[in-house]
């Protein structure tokens, strides 16, 4: 994928969303999901073989929004924390991290000893320089999304402590601290600096061989805080041209591992292969303007939700690496699942009663990632009737252009899909009012009130009562349609060893710690 670095806009988005073709292919062909890779020893070293395209822009890890310049970034640099594939915090740098007693604050204690890979220290200081780059007036960083509106300020108290001062309470807040963009790098490193040609990182590998249009070579880096538990020696990444490439090395050997699609399984069928866990990594949600007719009536948005098919889309769109979705943004990983919500399936008698005879005719508008969900779509609406459907499929650049009236923001009915994020960060980019992508015009004072309560309180019981409330909002107003949350899994080679932490994404922070390859 081409990042255009001069547009911060879509800068932001492409980094806040897995909405790109590109983005998202490569989301799926290069991520691995938590989980056990298989049984049998970790204690296999070697040259773990990785397939990527090749990023087109300079790659700074401060401001790239490419997925392939984030994974390199992330191989040879690390961030405070990041997330199992349970989504549990696990410390990285830091050791600890606390908030203080009115939620205002929150101190990250660093790791002791800690070194970049060019043996100077790594101290508060660099945490500092890093996370206001990140949240500066005149920041590019596609992570500043995380965090506007919550992070006022970072300081440090001394070398080894940073304290996170925040614009309101905020008891999910380490969270953010796995987000996009946010490895450590040195105190003066440069927004303008082409790290692959000097990087100075504090992760597990080194990277020591850059080959344009052809790879880029990794080595363990014996600096790292935790090298006991880097078994690889090396991590040989090879670019490719397209996802059919990557599936032709996979099968010659070439590489390591390969997502798991249906093209894939059927090609691979009978293949001694390895497969992962699942790992929901986003949902494709239906965006609906509730301030135009027809969607101004909450009776034809209803129809709409229940003349859907959710377990078809799940098994045609999918492939089966789904879950069924409610239309509310609680995915099926997160922590409080919302409570007394009847699920929505397909019911044609209520659409025809909903609707009342009438024809609604409308135009669904996404990019070409999305053309698959969306003509599933189209057909099934058409096939209960009461709906006569047109589509409008963009390229990338067309869809999410610059202005005013780009059109993932002002058509009246998109399809756009989201990464995994926690619930009220959804509602803060995309149902509060005056929300910068809030594409459904949608405004609800009760809603962001729950919200607010949510994000304010470590009360489980409170945070439960909340999330039945918010939840329930979403569901019975559905300025956005749910129908499914995607998983992504991987296919391994039988010679890998070890099980994955994480996610190959930023939250998981690119972990290969225990993995191995055999020599057998």
């Amino acid at each position: 994928m081409t990042v255009d670095l001069t547009s911060r806009r879509r800068r932001l988005k492409r980094l806040a969303l897995a909405a790109t073709a590109a983005a998202l292919a490569l989301t799926l062909a290069a991520c691995s999901s938590g989980g056990s890779a298989t049984s049998g020893s970790s204690s296999g070293a070697g040259v773990y073989k990785l397939g990527l395209q090749e990023p087109d822009s300079t790659i700074n890890p401060l401001t790239t929004s490419d997925y392939n310049a984030m994974f390199l970034v992330g191989l040879a640099s690390e961030g405070l924390l990041s997330q199992d594939a349970k989504g549990t915090l696990e410390g990285r740098l830091a050791k600890s991290w606390k908030p203080s007693s009115d939620g205002k604050t929150w101190t990250v204690t660093l790791r002791d000893g800690l070194q970049f890979s060019d043996g100077t220290a790594l101290t508060s200081k660099d945490v500092v320089a890093t996370f206001d780059s990140i949240i500066g007036k005149d920041s590019q960083s596609p992570g500043k999304s995380s965090f506007d509106g919550i992070l006022s300020s970072v300081t440090a108290d001394g070398d080894s402590a940073v304290t996170f001062a925040l614009a309101k309470p905020y008891a999910d807040f380490p969270y953010l601290l796995t987000g996009s963009n946010t490895t450590i790098q040195p105190a003066g490193f440069s927004a303008s600096t082409n790290w692959a040609k000097k990087p100075v990182g504090a992760g597990q590998f080194v990277l020591s061989k850059y080959s344009a249009g052809q790879g880029v070579t990794f080595t363990k880096n014996p600096k790292y805080w935790d090298a006991k538990d880097v078994k690889l020696s090396e991590v040989d990444v090879k670019f490719y041209a397209d996802d059919q490439a990557q599936l032709l090395a996979f099968q010659s050997g070439e590489i390591d591992q390969i997502a798991s699609s249906p093209t894939a399984t059927a090609t691979l069928k009978g293949t001694a292969v390895k497969e992962t866990k699942p790992y929901y990594n986003k949902f494709d949600g239906i965006f609906i303007d509730v301030t135009k007719a027809p969607f101004d009536d909450p009776k034809v948005r209803e129809a709409f939700a229940l003349a859907l098919d959710r377990k078809a889309i799940v098994k045609t769109v999918y492939g089966g690496d789904a879950s069924v979705g409610n239309d509310t943004t609680f995915f099926p990983s997160s922590a409080i699942q919302p409570k007394g919500l009847e699920q929505r399936s397909q019911d044609e008698s209520k659409v025809k009663e909903l609707l009342g005879g009438k024809t609604v005719s409308f135009t669904i508008t996404t990019l070409d990632a999305e053309k698959a969900l969306a003509q599933v779509v189209q057909q099934q609406l058409e096939a209960v009737g009461g709906f006569k459907v047109t589509l409008k499929v963009l390229t990338s650049a067309e869809y999410y252009a610059d202005g005013d009236d780009t059109p993932w923001l002002n058509a009246p009915v998109t399809i756009t899909n989201w990464a995994q994020r926690l619930p009220a960060q959804y509602v803060d980019l995309i149902y509060r009012s005056g929300a910068a992508w809030n594409a459904s015009k949608y405004s609800n004072p009760e809603l962001e009130k729950f919200v607010d309560q949510y994000e304010s309180t470590t009360s489980d019981s409170e945070r439960q009562d909340l999330a039945n409330q918010i939840a329930t909002i979403e569901w019975t107003d559905l300025p956005v349609i749910v129908p499914a949350f995607a998983s992504s899994k991987i296919l391994l080679q039988e010679h890998v060893t070890g099980t994955f932490r994480s996610g190959q994404d930023f939250p998981g922070g690119f972990d290969f710690r225990g993995i191995g390859v055999s020599s057998s």
